[in-house]
């Protein structure tokens, strides 16, 4: 199977990436962490800096210190920005940089930022808690780690007018599949998709205080007209994005790392529901496709303790 370039969650999501949040929740989560009183933020893999656009709007201003927004990524693609990137960050009277760096080596010296926050980073990277040790690193004694991560094993269980009445195999196959290819991925070093869960629990070994887990409470419902602009990008997306790829490995890889069982279970697992795609376009056209939409995105936070 021929690989692509597509690695990074920026390719693979595009614009349906500018409607994971609800501004009501944003609001409300940087009053609970005190965003006003940071004044420094550095977002690790940050993309496009689609979150780091986001948390600016809440961050404190001085006269006395200038409010930054610092982005890292491995793929030089980001880190070139764009002007239109650029230009967002300079209305807002905010100094912004963008440099290219692995997330367990951050080109920065220690206590340097207000805030560390990483959005669907963990789950890409081979080990998370060598991250976590590098965000805390450059965080200031005080200062908040804010980890967005999903557990996204529960999307195989998530129901539609589609598949509600599906057989109990059939959801187990669905089931089955997700959990294999997490596996195969993970082998292979390649990060943990529903790492989520044990984002708390890393940041308590890794000697946060104050942690704090929550969950999104975003969902993009799907009914007829389809008509919002979240709904037309979550289409888009759905038509547009292929299986998860990247420059060493695909999805065929993750299944043939773990034996040919699971090879086997891969290849039939295509023959069998090769169909699914072109059903849901029907229904759509049809006007009768509804889900409701919900994911389990978690947003953890905790604090570097003041003598670190």
């Amino acid at each position: 199977m021929k690989k692509t370039k597509k690695g990074h969650s920026e390719d693979f999501f595009g614009d349906y990436r500018d409607f994971w949040w609800n501004e009501s929740f944003l609001k409300l989560l940087a009053r609970r962490l005190g965003l006003e009183n940071c004044h420094s933020l550095l977002d690790v893999g940050c993309g496009q800096c689609h979150w780091s656009k986001l948390l600016v709007n809440y961050l404190g201003t001085s006269e006395i210190e200038p409010t930054r927004v610092c982005g890292v990524d491995s793929d030089r693609k980001w880190v070139k920005g764009t002007p239109a990137l650029r230009a967002y960050f300079a209305d807002k009277g905010v100094e912004f940089e963008l440099k290219k760096a692995n997330a367990d080596a951050l080109p920065y010296p220690d206590d340097t930022f207000d805030l560390v926050t990483c959005q669907t980073l963990l789950i890409h990277v081979p080990q998370p808690k060598e991250v976590l040790a590098e965000m805390k690193r450059v965080l200031k004694p005080g200062g908040t780690i804010l980890c967005v991560e999903p557990n996204n094993l529960v999307q195989s269980l998530t129901r539609s007018s589609i598949s509600s009445n599906d057989p109990i195999d059939e959801v187990l196959d669905h089931v089955k599949y997700a959990l294999l290819f997490e596996r195969g991925k993970k082998k292979l070093g390649q990060g943990d998709n529903s790492l989520g869960d044990l984002v708390p629990g890393m940041l308590a070994q890794a000697g946060f205080e104050n942690i704090d887990v929550r969950l999104s409470d975003k969902a993009i419902a799907m009914y007829p007209p389809y008509d919002t602009p979240e709904q037309r990008a979550t289409m888009q997306q759905w038509r547009t994005a292929d299986r998860w790829t990247t420059d060493e490995f695909s999805d065929y890889d993750y299944f043939k790392t773990l034996g040919p069982e699971s090879l086997a279970f891969y290849e039939e697992y295509l023959r069998k529901y090769a169909h699914l795609s072109e059903r849901t376009e029907r229904y759509i056209h049809a006007q009768k496709y509804h889900a409701a939409g919900g994911a389990m995105m978690y947003v953890v936070s905790g604090t570097k303790r003041a003598d670190s």
